[in-house]
């Protein structure tokens, strides 16, 4: 990727249009195709990383750019260190390969969750 020198001694990325950092969580991530009602449509997945507008999650079922979603992340930390917290997302996919695809956020909240907030945590090395 190209370089420029800002003047200031540190080099950024031309290219990259990322505005918002990325924190590579992986959590786990239960997500559907939005307008979907059924119970049994829930997949289950796991994040790749995250930002303040968007995830990066992985993708066993093929969902394209354009499509709505909404998911549920277990979030890594409780309210008053004892309540687990899920992080609630709606909003479309705007890209998908190899597996993992990428949701930008419309719409998103955090709720109690019934599921400890440690669940299925890891973090990436």
């Amino acid at each position: 990727m190209p370089q420029e020198n800002t003047g200031g001694g540190t080099a950024v990325a031309v290219n990259d249009r990322r505005t918002r950092s990325r924190f590579p969580l992986r959590l786990a991530v239960t997500y559907r195709r939005t307008g979907s009602q059924s119970i049994s449509n829930w997949i289950s997945s796991e994040s790749v990383n995250i930002s303040s507008t968007g995830l990066l999650f992985t993708t066993t079922e093929a969902v394209w750019p354009g499509q709505g979603i909404e998911a549920f992340v277990a979030w890594p930390v409780s309210l008053d260190s004892r309540v687990p917290l899920k992080l609630v997302i709606k909003g479309s996919i705007v890209r998908s390969s190899g597996g993992q695809s990428a949701v930008c956020f419309e719409r998103y909240e955090f709720k109690t969750s019934q599921m400890p907030a440690n669940a299925n945590l890891k973090t990436e090395d």
